[in-house]
This record gives structure tokens, C-alpha cells and sequence, in this order.
């Protein structure tokens, strides 16, 4: 059931415009360091070796590495999701190959047998635009049910 015959109150309009920009912000910021992200390991990306340390499980997997960088730095990240080898099955204390931005190697790292994609950051871009989209008319029809329910009184 939508906003008539509904006796709640409503949230004052100008609070949920407020609201639903700041969500569609935190998207788009989102949606920038993500594409950045991918795009440094791109064009700066370094090849080297990890080792698996960790494993975590769920609705996704989410694996952990450590490796050490060109300069001798040993580093924890962890690989970014969508960026797993299709297939690959990676247990605790495997070897896998990865790239790193060597920049800001702590930062996501990209299994080197997976292909390059931006899956999340146009699944990120999506929900912007559809936020974007979707604001207006849903800021006019609560506008429209405030007016309404003066008119009733």
C-alpha cells in the first residue's frame, strides 16, 4: 500500500531530500574510489607473489593476503571482492599471484588470474543513478500526501 490511507505521520519533506542526497553522495563517492581503485591497479599495478592467510566465509568469500612489495615492505590486504580468480578455490596458506598499487598497497589487491572488471563500481554507479532518479519523484509525491492531509484537516 502506498502513502494514502495511511494514517503515520510523514517525515518532513525537506528531511528526506536531505537524507536521499547524502545516501546518493555516499554512493557516488563510493562509486569514484572504487573505478580509482580499479584503474591504479591498471595502469600501476605491480605482479607479485602472496600467500593466503585467512580465508573468510559467508554469503562471500572475502580472502586475505600477505605479501611483500617492491621496497620490502610486508603488507596485509585484502583481495577486492569481484576480483577472485573464476573457479579458483584458495585455501589458507596457498600461493596465489596477485597485483598491487604500489602507491597504496594496503588497499584492495586484484588475484592476477582473475580479469580486470569494474562489476562493483557499475553496481555502485546503478544504485547512484537509480537514487538520482528516483528522488524526485518520490520527494514530489510525499510533498503531494503533506498537501493532501492539510487539505483534509
Amino acid at each position: 500500500m502506498g502513502l494514502r490511507g495511511t494514517t503515520r505521520s510523514l517525515p518532513p519533506v525537506w528531511l528526506y531530500v536531505t537524507l536521499g542526497v547524502i545516501v546518493m553522495l555516499g554512493f557516488a563517492f563510493a562509486t569514484f574510489q572504487v573505478w580509482t581503485n580499479d584503474n591504479a591497479l591498471r595502469d600501476r599495478g605491480r605482479l607479485t607473489s602472496a600467500r593466503v592467510v585467512k580465508v573468510s566465509t559467508g554469503k562471500t568469500s572475502r580472502v586475505h593476503v600477505e605479501f611483500t612489495t617492491e621496497q620490502g615492505r610486508r603488507v596485509e590486504a585484502l583481495i577486492g571482492q569481484g576480483d577472485e580468480a573464476p573457479g579458483a578455490r584458495v585455501r589458507v596458506g596457498d600461493e596465489i599471484p596477485i597485483v598491487y598499487d604500489p602507491q597504496s598497497p594496503a588497499d584492495d589487491v586484484r588475484d592476477a588470474r582473475a580479469p580486470e572488471n569494474h562489476k562493483f563500481a557499475y553496481l555502485l554507479l546503478g544504485v547512484t543513478i537509480v537514487g538520482a532518479v528516483a528522488l524526485p519523484f518520490t520527494s514530489r509525491g510525499l510533498h503531494r500526501e503533506h498537501r493532501r492531509r492539510q487539505q483534509n484537516r
